[in-house]
């Protein structure tokens, strides 16, 4: 088995204390660990406590950015759709998962409603850009 993978399973390990979902983490660059992660959402009671999230955040600020685009995320299970997008948005450049998702959760979505003629988030936003690229 792979060195990091053992790692992350021994991270998965930790989430048993708290009653929560036995997932691990880990975030590799250049051979070096980075940050480890484990599930926390019974611990912690946040939604995002998800092992891959948690070790996710952990490198983020080792590292004082959210461009982990030199990264291996190494993970025990499949990552969700929710982990899915922060591993995206972390531009994180392989993933490693050991077991596959079995189950898919189909939650509902949520009512969505688009306020009409409201300018002013919009310009925030293209004023922020704007000035960014000055």
């Amino acid at each position: 088995m792979d060195k990091y993978m053992e790692i992350a399973l021994k991270e998965a390990k930790k989430s048993l204390k708290t009653n929560d979902v036995p997932i691990g983490a880990v975030i590799v660059e250049n051979s070096h660990i980075i940050s480890k992660g484990h599930n926390t959402r019974e611990k912690t009671h946040l939604i995002t406590g998800h092992a891959e999230i948690n070790a996710i955040e952990k490198a983020c600020k080792k590292k004082k950015t959210w461009h982990l685009n030199k990264c291996t995320l190494y993970t025990t299970l499949e990552p969700c759709k929710m982990c899915m997008e922060v591993i995206k948005q972390a531009r994180i450049k392989t993933v490693v998962y050991a077991a596959k998702q079995e189950k898919i959760v189909n939650l509902k979505q949520p009512e969505i409603i688009k306020l009409k003629n409201v300018e002013n988030s919009s310009n925030l936003l293209k004023q922020f850009f704007k000035n960014k690229r000055k």
